[in-house]
């Protein structure tokens, strides 16, 4: 039992505490599917994001949509996924350590569309991303990577 409660304490020290959400802001275009997409960055941003987490946050979605055993969908023009920061407050991870998540949160709000190859906007989500706490006071990358995970859901459900 000693085990248990140890094991128990020592994941929740090591796992960030963070949420995530999905907000539709215009509904998938019914019946287009495609196999092919590409990713690229709005240069028409709302928030300042600093260049490591731009370029992270480029990275994360390759590997979400194109990753692994199994990719989501292949490279292509089949549909063009655009993101943009509409949200991004790093906090302060020392803050957060300190305090135990009570202050120094970080939220991120990452706005996506899904554009067809004739310039048609299909849909446009806001995948939201918010770290309180964690090892070490947690890092921002966490709530970058839970709205990724949103936004990638959302495609392969309704693109795929």
């Amino acid at each position: 039992m000693t085990r248990l409660i140890f094991a128990a304490a020592a994941a929740l020290t090591l796992s960030a505490c963070a949420n995530s959400a999905l907000t539709v802001e215009q509904p998938a275009a019914s019946g287009f599917r495609t196999e092919s997409v590409r990713i690229e960055r709005d240069p028409q941003m709302a928030v300042s994001v600093d260049p490591e987490n731009l370029a992270y946050t480029q990275s994360e979605l390759e590997k979400a949509f194109f990753g692994g055993d199994d990719p989501l969908f292949d490279r292509g023009s089949g549909m063009t996924v655009r993101y943009r920061y509409v949200g991004f407050n790093e906090g302060s991870r020392l803050g957060r350590y300190l305090t135990a998540g009570l202050a120094g949160g970080s939220k991120v709000v990452l706005e996506t569309e899904f554009i067809a190859p004739d310039g048609r906007v299909l849909g446009t989500v806001r995948g939201e991303g918010e770290v309180r706490a964690g090892f070490a006071g947690g890092s921002n990358k966490t709530g970058i990577d839970k709205a990724i995970k949103r936004i990638a859901e959302y495609a392969a459900v309704n693109f795929r």
